[in-house]
């Protein structure tokens, strides 16, 4: 919940696909940022670190890599992608196997 004495910089939305979101709950979720986030790379380790508690899978590894990959707005979407007001960024587990 967003403190009142906090004014946040941004509000985004954000879509986790399995297995980033929990069970039980529909995955999507308004977020206020608190902080300045540039890019996706930045947007992860602060949602890692902020609002761990919304996944039920790590964004970042124990090598500090990204485990996800991101769609905003529909579009493909790099980890050096600006992130701005309003966004709607999904979360998409990269895809392993052979």
């Amino acid at each position: 919940m967003l403190n009142p004495a906090k004014l946040y910089i941004m509000k985004i939305s954000i879509k986790l696909m399995p297995p980033y979101r929990r069970k039980n709950d529909s995955g999507e979720h308004l977020i206020h940022l608190e902080q300045e986030i540039t890019n996706l790379e930045d947007l992860a380790h602060y949602l890692s670190a902020e609002q761990g508690h919304l996944f039920g899978y790590a964004l970042i590894d124990s090598r500090g890599m990204l485990t996800a990959e991101f769609i905003v707005n529909g579009k493909n979407a790099t980890p050096d992608t600006i992130v701005n007001e309003g966004d709607l960024i999904t979360v998409i587990p990269y895809i392993c196997g052979g």
